[in-house]
Parts: C-alpha cells; sequence; structure tokens
C-alpha cells in the first residue's frame, strides 16, 4: 500500500499510476510526496519517499519545452513531474520498469506526435529513451510499429470503421471484463437482442448514406459471435451491405465453429476470422475458465485455413500456473501453424472480471520474460509488430502486441488504435466515436447491459442520428 502526496495537488491521478507498479517491490506501507516549482526555463520536481523510518530525498530540474500552445505546456509539466516520480522510485528501488515512466494505453501516440512536430524518424527510439526512460528494446518496438503502420493508416475524414457487438459467450472467462453473458444462461435474451441489434445496424447504415460517410472496415466483436446458431449469425451478415471491404469477425472461442459457420461468414463476405486458445495448456484453459480443449483450437484453426480466412490468433502471457515453457510452446506453435496474425496480450487483472474478485490474485513473475520472448521468437520468424496497446492493472506494466505476416496486417485495428478514423458502433455497451479536424474526439455509448439494451435501445437512436450527423458539434 501507498499513498500520494502532490504540492500543488495537480496530476494527481496521473502520478498515482506512476507509483503503483512499484507496490510490490516495497516490502513497508510508502509515501512519495511531490513538491513541484517552475521559472520561466526550468521545472523542479521534489521527490521524498517515506518507508518505515527510511526516508530519500530527490530532486529532478528539467528544461521547459518552448511552445506557446497552454495544453502542451501543461502536457510537458506533467510529463517531467511523472518522470521525476518514476526516477526518484527506479532509483530507490533498483528497479527499471520497460516502459519507463510511460502509464498511457498508446505509447505510438507520442512517437506519432514527436514525429509529426518535426522529429526525425532515426531518432525516435533515441527519443524515447531519453524523455520517458523506456528501454531500448521497447523503444525499437515503437519505431518497428511506426514502420509497419505508414501505408495503413487512413485520415479521409469520410471515412468510418463499422463496429458490430454480440456480447454472448460459452462461458465466461476469469480474467474477462467485457459485455458478455453466458450463452445458454442467457438463451430467452438472445433473439430478442439480435432482433434490437439489426435494427440498430440498419439505422447505422442509413447514417452511413446520408451523411456520405465511407465505411473503411467492418468488425463484428464480442463475446463469441460465432456463439450465435447458424441462422442467427446469417441474420447478423445479411443485415451489414459493405462486401468490398476488410472484415473481420471474431471466433475467438474454438469450440463454437463449424465448418457451417464459416461457410456463412465466407458467403456474406468476411475476410478475416480470430481463433483464440489463448494458452495451448490444459490445465491453464481450465484454470481460467475456457471449457475447451487444445484440440478444439487445432480442429478449428485448421477448418478456418482451409476456408481460405486470414487468421488471427491470440495468446496470453502470465496466466494463473503458466509456466515459462508453457508459453514459449503457445508461440511456437502458433507461428508454426502459419497463423497470419498473431496478438500477444499481457494478463490484466480488469475491474469485473472474477479474476480481480477472487482472494488471490494471479502474480506471474516470468511475464517480463514470456513478453520478451515472444517480440524476439516472432519477429526472428519473420512477424512484424504493427500495433500496440497498453491498459491498466496489466502485469509488470507491460503492453499487448498484435504482430503480423507482411501484408496481412489488420487496418481496423491499426486506425482504431491510433483513432485516425471515427467509429460507428451497434450493440449493447459498443462505443460510437467521431473523430473531428485537430484531433478532437467524442464518443458516444450504448447501454452496456443486455436486458436494457433490449428494452430501451431503440429509443437512443435519436441520439445517433444527431451524433453522427454533419451538423454535430460541441
Amino acid at each position: 500500500m501507498f499513498k500520494i502526496i502532490s504540492y500543488p495537488a495537480e496530476f494527481y491521478d496521473d502520478l498515482r499510476l506512476e507509483v503503483a507498479p512499484f507496490d510490490r517491490y516495497l516490502d513497508n506501507e510508502f509515501i512519495v510526496e511531490r513538491k513541484g516549482e517552475e521559472n520561466d526555463e526550468e521545472y523542479t520536481n521534489k521527490i521524498t519517499i517515506k518507508e518505515g523510518t527510511r526516508e530519500k530525498e530527490y530532486s529532478f530540474v528539467e528544461a521547459k519545452h518552448s511552445v506557446e500552445d497552454e495544453l502542451l505546456k501543461q502536457r510537458y509539466k506533467k510529463r517531467a513531474a511523472k518522470r521525476a516520480v518514476y526516477e526518484a522510485l527506479s532509483e530507490y528501488t533498483g528497479v527499471k520498469l520497460p516502459w519507463g515512466s510511460l502509464t498511457g494505453i498508446r505509447p505510438t501516440h507520442l512517437a506519432y506526435e514527436y514525429l509529426n512536430h518535426g522529429g526525425d524518424k532515426h531518432r525516435l527510439a533515441e527519443y524515447l529513451e531519453e524523455s520517458f526512460g523506456v528501454s531500448p528494446k521497447r523503444a525499437r518496438l515503437i519505431y518497428d510499429i511506426i514502420e509497419a503502420q505508414r501505408k495503413y493508416l487512413n485520415g479521409n475524414s469520410s471515412s468510418v470503421n463499422f463496429y458490430i457487438h454480440i456480447p454472448f459467450c460459452p462461458s465466461r472467462c476469469s480474467y474477462c471484463s467485457f459485455t458478455s453473458l453466458d450463452y445458454q444462461k442467457a438463451n430467452k435474451m438472445v433473439e430478442p437482442y439480435i432482433e434490437v441489434l439489426l435494427e440498430e445496424i440498419y439505422e447505422s447504415c442509413e447514417i452511413i448514406e446520408k451523411n456520405g460517410y465511407k465505411v473503411d472496415s467492418v468488425y463484428i466483436g464480442g463475446g463469441t459471435p460465432t456463439s450465435l446458431d447458424p441462422e442467427l449469425l446469417r441474420k447478423v451478415l445479411d443485415a451489414v451491405p459493405f462486401r468490398d471491404v476488410e472484415y473481420t469477425l471474431e471466433a475467438g472461442r474454438p469450440d463454437t465453429i463449424t465448418e457451417e459457420k464459416l461457410e456463412i461468414c465466407r458467403q456474406f463476405g468476411v475476410t478475416r476470422i480470430s481463433v483464440n486458445p489463448q494458452t495451448l495448456d490444459e490445465n491453464v484453459l481450465s484454470l481460467i475458465g475456457r471449457h475447451h480443449a487444445a484440440c478444439d483450437f487445432f480442429n478449428a484453426f485448421a477448418m478456418a485455413k482451409k476456408a481460405g480466412f486470414i487468421i488471427n490468433t491470440d495468446l496470453i502471457a502470465g496466466l494463473p500456473s503458466q509456466s515459462m515453457q508453457i508459453f514459449q510452446n503457445d508461440v511456437e506453435t502458433v507461428a508454426k501453424l502459419g497463423a497470419d496474425n498473431i496478438t500477444v496480450h499481457t494478463l490484466s487483472i480488469k475491474n469485473g472480471s472474477a479474476m480481480k474478485n477472487s482472494a488471490e490474485l494471479p502474480r506471474n513473475d516470468e511475464t517480463e520474460a514470456m513478453m520478451n520472448f515472444a517480440i524476439d521468437s516472432l519477429t526472428e520468424k519473420g512477424y512484424i509488430p504493427y500495433y500496440l496497446y497498453r491498459q491498466k492493472n496489466m502485469l509488470g506494466n507491460l503492453e499487448n502486441i498484435g504482430f503480423t505476416l507482411d501484408g496481412c496486417q489488420c487496418r481496423n485495428n491499426i486506425t482504431t488504435m491510433e483513432e485516425t478514423l471515427s467509429v460507428i458502433a451497434c450493440g449493447a455497451g459498443a462505443i460510437g466515436k467521431r473523430i473531428f479536424a485537430g484531433g478532437r474526439i467524442e464518443r458516444l455509448s450504448n447501454l452496456h447491459d443486455v436486458k436494457l439494451y433490449i428494452e430501451q435501445g431503440k429509443e437512443r437512436f435519436f441520439k445517433k442520428r444527431i451524433f453522427y450527423s454533419n451538423q454535430f458539434t460541441i
């Protein structure tokens, strides 16, 4: 446990995130006290760390950036405070975190900010190391991702991604916090949900046509969309009129995939499928509540490959009872199968998950080594890192990384993570997004509760029409 004291009190929440990863490295309750000062030329941050009877003081001075914009000034001031707290705790504990003082979910945004302000791309990795204490491996990772994304980014203001959410799964994984229900237990809600969802899809298609939007990609996620019976799946896909675009459907649970469902997907224009084991170890699968066997994954992967889909496979590092050997086997096996994309997630203990509420939270001390192995092993095998994001409560303060074979990048993943395209979203818990000139972003959230979505979803369509109209302003 720790306590933050900041004088002045600005940036309290950001500094709390900076301190949290060090909690495990200290034996006692501790206090981090920050005093911030500035003059015309410099920021000075004085940090005091108190642990029991031990107390240590640090002082960090950083030159100010020469900018006129007040928001940018405040941003640089906050970064100086965060870096000072990180450096003090790092020196105090002897621990260097892979992402240094960065706590945001999209490190690539900092890279693009640097480049858009005239930075030299060949000095990008060096900039991240010097300015934020990012490790050389992660700094190089960001450089490689920026290179892989360049030709896939789309800044066209009329282009949108179209997202549809199916909130049903065969069972709920212990780490999951998404809007999702057990398909069998919620069986009576499935058809009413699809009825409202279809109306929202039709409504959204009218919005797209009326406002002159051009759909860049379609993504159907969940939950597990392939939990649906074949005819319900057919109804959803038939309602989507966009055929000649990148079209992804998550079929994450291999025990829901059949040749009939894959044929329906192919018939309606789906080009990409996710087939996700998370791990191939039977014991770990059982521990995390995935009620399928490794053989189910191999069978589903073979069916999807035969049907001609681009296949993404998700793996998770840091699961309970997952050894380094287990994880290495997972990575080596899916690469040998020839998955077009491999997304490697660091386990995140999220609010709303069963794992978060358990008496003993998992703490896998090999997680960073697992992620380092994935980076090294997959790049050696010809996979390219092409998108990355981070989450709160992620083990080891690490990351999620999408790897791809050259030419198989998922445009939706890139444009969604980098927030370059607006998103029109349908379904319970789906979050729409408008991206305006200058980078301003507005969001529109659907009702998260599936029952409320069924009962009240139609009443909220008018908000969607206004939100996506060309007259919408804040």
